[in-house]
């Protein structure tokens, strides 16, 4: 594969747009957006005739025609026969949406499913998806516009279990910096020419947006600004019933990934002249904080399976986490199923294995990493009574109840579509930000979380090998088992106790080998902590100053 890219299918409308291509190697900045511009006649952007909320008339010329349009020229192919680019950026600046849709979708023997970016600067986006933008960001012009490559392109949608696309980012920034293509229109109004300035709008959210199955890998001091991972389509003919599982990875290594911006922030409120970037995280929990996310495909009857390793680096953003079952009620059944048609159901359906059934979302944070955000799941979940061959694999804040006019409270187990782990290692670090939700949180060797003006429920969480729990002023955890092993400490600073509720919850609290429950509250304040049950064994030292 060559380390340049040309441009070798030069078409009319390549002609008439300044943004072509024509060579990676003689030039150093390229543009994916474009405005073609009749210069008697003037733009007509769609509008929505019935009020459905769905742009249905008008519209831009024909792309390629001597009208009013907006071009893109950035699609990647591993041969550069179908494409703008090729597989390998090094030392590029590019403005605008890099589009690896044709290579994902291409399954040719000895084709490349791989993009490569060092040394570069990526003002904008990739996606795997056919790129699109909008006319408007209010709901009715969320249609948008979708564009291809204009050729014949035999592609291949079948997915195949295993064909990963891999992204490696190296020494280069993506920074989602491109919401918009800003133009203008001149048109003849009579015998004269009159002009407006038009806005065309191409944010995705964040800097990555891939719907196949990915391993990423973001090293040497890289910055990427937002990374979404969706499970596409998995369909395929000749899958049948043997177990498939689509599988994410994301490495950061001695790097950044910060959150994106799904608005134009050049439209919003500026600081001495300058605009909000993408990149900056205001911990609203709003769209434009996301710093990861992953979404299951509901249709699918497969499994989303993702794996997060940040290794000396920094996540600065809320993580998202969406999972369904198994295209419920085709193939598993969250309500039960009658297998035999006795009228009684007996199963749930889906894969035997109940960890097939499962989406999982795993975030370790190695050597001295820090994340400073919020962790958001939403999952589907099966309480006991609709349990027919799954077992429980999570608990519930709330409870369970018996399936009778009782409707008393019994346990707290459930099987939930989805199971969202986070742990930290070696020195690593996590400031909650508003409220998270995770299944486990492991806090090892010399790692913190601290959880001030915040909340934190956990299912689990187990501090070993001096660790730290730290909850600070309006800082809530609540779990339903704390460890602290190890000479690690679970911290409750004098400023805890002030408000009319416990600052930790727990039912069980086991310190134990040295552990230390440090609760650092006086005679005015009031419930700091409350638990069901508190286990102080083998020589730990319990410190209630």
């Amino acid at each position: 594969m060559h380390s340049w890219k040309k441009k070798l299918v030069v078409s009319q409308l390549a002609l008439a747009c300044t943004l072509a291509i024509t060579s990676q190697a003689n030039a150093a900045n390229y543009d994916t957006w474009g405005y073609h511009d009749n210069t008697t006649t003037d733009l007509v952007w769609p509008y929505d005739t019935d009020n459905d909320g769905i742009a249905d008339a008008g519209g831009m010329d024909p792309m390629g025609s001597d009208g009013n349009y907006v071009t893109y020229n950035g699609f990647v192919y591993y041969n550069n026969a179908n494409g703008d680019f090729d597989t390998v950026f090094k030392g590029d600046t590019v403005n605008g949406t890099i589009s690896t849709y044709y290579l994902n979708h291409d399954y040719a023997s000895g084709s490349v499913n791989q993009v490569d970016i060092s040394n570069s600067v990526i003002h904008g986006s990739i996606t795997s998806e056919l790129p699109f933008g909008y006319y408007s960001i209010t709901p009715e012009g969320y249609n948008g516009y979708t564009f291809n490559n204009g050729t014949t392109t035999d592609l291949d949608y079948n997915w195949y279990d295993g064909d990963v696309f891999t992204l490696n980012v190296s020494n280069s920034t993506i920074d989602d910096d491109y919401e918009a293509l800003y133009f203008t229109d001149t048109h003849l109004d009579g015998d004269k020419s009159k002009s407006t300035n038009e806005t065309f709008y191409t944010a995705l959210g964040v800097a990555v947006n891939l719907d196949v199955e990915s391993n990423i890998n973001i090293t040497n001091n890289s910055r990427v600004a937002g990374i979404a991972l969706s499970e596409g389509n998995t369909s395929n003919t000749t899958y049948t019933s043997e177990y498939h599982q689509w599988d994410n990875n994301i490495n950061v290594s001695n790097s950044t990934v910060t959150s994106g911006s799904q608005t134009p922030l050049e439209e919003s409120d500026g600081f001495f002249g300058k605009s909000a970037e993408p990149s900056d995280y205001a911990g609203n929990g709003g769209q434009n904080d996301v710093a990861l996310s992953f979404t299951d495909n509901a249709g699918s009857n497969y499994s989303m399976k993702n794996n997060v390793n940040f290794d000396h680096s920094t996540l600065l953003g809320d993580v998202e986490f969406t999972s369904h079952w198994n295209n419920d009620g085709v193939f598993f059944y969250s309500t039960g199923h009658d297998s035999n048609g006795d009228g009684v159901l007996d199963t749930n359906g889906g894969w035997v294995d109940d960890a097939q059934n499962v989406d999982e979302l795993n975030i370790t944070l190695n050597n001295g990493s820090k994340w400073v955000g919020s962790a958001n799941m939403s999952a589907e979940v099966i309480a006991p009574a609709d349990m027919y061959d799954v077992a429980p694999n999570s608990l519930t804040p709330g409870a369970t109840i018996e399936a009778n006019d009782w409707g008393r409270i019994i346990d707290n187990k459930v099987f939930q579509s989805g199971v969202f782990n986070v742990a930290l290692n070696n020195s690593s670090e996590w400031n909650t930000v508003n409220s998270s939700v995770i299944d486990t949180l492991a806090v090892n060797n010399g790692s913190q979380v601290n959880v001030t003006d915040s909340s934190l429920v956990s299912d689990t969480i187990g501090l070993t090998n001096g660790s730290s729990l730290n909850i600070g002023a309006n800082g809530v955890v609540a779990t339903d088992h704390l460890t602290v092993d190890s000479y690690s400490t679970v911290n409750l600073t004098e400023s805890t106790g002030w408000n009319n509720y416990s600052n930790l919850y727990t039912n069980t609290i086991t310190v134990t080998n040295g552990g230390v429950l440090d609760v650092n509250v006086d005679q005015f304040d009031t419930e700091a902590f409350r638990t069901d049950k508190l286990e102080l064994t083998s020589g730990n030292i319990a410190d209630h100053n």
